[in-house]
């Protein structure tokens, strides 16, 4: 069966993120949102053929992203453009169905066990004879399609992105972004019309379908569609870690600390102390990355590879890229950084509300004595100098 993923967006909620990287290429516990969608994937055995619907300025930056990947073969591109909404999207894919009578359709930009959903879902649209069958997760929330759904796991209505003062008591459940469709959608795709939004829109698609046959609904009690930096920094909790990351391999650096030999992930709960630094879990700490004496790390810290923690710094609930160098003597909390960050001696970048985010675009400095108590976004390549209070 083919599978399809819609990784077109430019991801603009995830600013400045994805000002010097691609939305998909963002890390989860270290690995690109893509990889963890796709490696899913394939463990559930659909990776027959994959179709990556993306944008022209998207190709060559996908196909380096993929280049050490042993499926990378098996990837073919198809390009939407102008981006025209999620129907077009799937649209794309047309042309690279082959004689296949079903796709599998992903959101690229989701977070779950497709392992072991996709099984359940070819059950249930098989059971159903449904013309389309969609996962879905409790809750009502305006930023999604809501459905109304049976206890058959039926969808008995269906709405975009629902305003909500106009949310019913009886929708729900969120369109979880991962579907079934049998071949007949690309010819529901071709009769649905423009949105308000002036796009086309695979529930509109999903609508047409439903009016000579079931649609089904398979609900999931795991699932995160990652929309903006808040997203991505709690995502980084939704898979348990590895074997390979509780083996905790480290270099002790004697009177400098320690340097991770390989990535270690240290669990929910957890207190350790090494060579004078204090890891409370859950923590990650990616391979190659220095931690200097007298830190103090977590909870909820991922930092990724070849980092720098100078002595002495503190660091709560916040999510550090690759190649980022903190200096000592540094309090940091609600931080989402991109990769190639500075920050220098003795600032505080910790913002007083507890839902603020400071979330720093990628190849920043920000010199020594720097003070941030407030949410804020800070655009990829910039300079903030010293002795600045904000």
């Amino acid at each position: 069966m083919i599978s399809i993923i819609l990784a077109a967006g430019k991801g603009k909620r995830m600013q400045p993120l994805t000002d010097t990287r691609l939305k998909g290429s963002l890390p989860i516990q270290n690995q690109p949102i893509l990889f963890r969608l796709i490696d899913r994937i394939d463990q559930a055995g659909f990776m027959d053929k994959l179709v990556l619907v993306i944008s022209p300025w998207q190709k060559k930056q996908m196909k380096e992203l993929f280049s050490q990947k042993s499926y990378a073969n098996k990837i073919t591109y198809a390009i939407q453009d102008p981006p025209k909404g999620t129907a077009d999207a799937v649209a794309q894919a047309e042309e690279f169905m082959g004689d296949e009578k079903r796709c599998l359709v992903f959101n690229g930009d989701i977070v779950a066990h497709i392992e072991d959903i996709l099984p359940e879902l070819v059950s249930h649209h098989e059971q159903l004879k449904a013309k389309c069958t969609m996962a879905v997760f409790p809750g009502k929330n305006d930023r999604y399609g809501l459905l109304k759904v049976s206890s058959e796991g039926i969808v008995e209505d269906i709405k975009e992105k629902v305003k909500a003062e106009e949310i019913s008591e009886e929708i729900g459940y969120i369109n979880a972004g991962i579907y079934l469709f049998e071949r007949e959608v690309f010819d529901a795709i071709r009769a649905t019309p423009l949105s308000q939004r002036k796009e086309y829109e695979i529930t509109d698609t999903i609508s047409i379908l439903g009016e000579n046959g079931k649609i089904g609904a398979l609900v999931i009690d795991s699932w995160m569609s990652l929309e903006n930096p808040l997203d991505l920094l709690i995502a980084q909790e939704f898979f348990p870690p590895t074997k390979e990351q509780l083996n905790m391999q480290f270099h002790t650096g004697g009177e400098i600390g320690f340097k991770a030999a390989e990535e270690i992930f240290f669990e929910k709960d957890s207190v350790i102390e090494i060579s004078s630094i204090t890891i409370t879990g859950p923590v990650l700490i990616g391979k190659g990355t220095l931690i200097e004496q007298g830190s103090k790390i977590g909870p909820q810290v991922f930092i990724g590879s070849d980092c720098e923690i100078g002595a002495n710094t503190t660091i709560k609930n916040s999510l550090i890229m690759d190649n980022c160098r903190i200096e000592s003597e540094c309090i940091l909390s609600n931080i989402v950084s991109a990769e190639e960050v500075l920050i220098g001696k003795n600032s505080q970048l910790q913002p007083k509300k507890v839902k603020e985010l400071i979330v720093i675009g990628g190849e920043t400095i920000i010199s020594n004595k720097v003070i941030i108590k407030k949410g804020m976004k800070i655009e990829a390549h910039s300079a903030i100098t010293k002795d600045v209070e904000i």
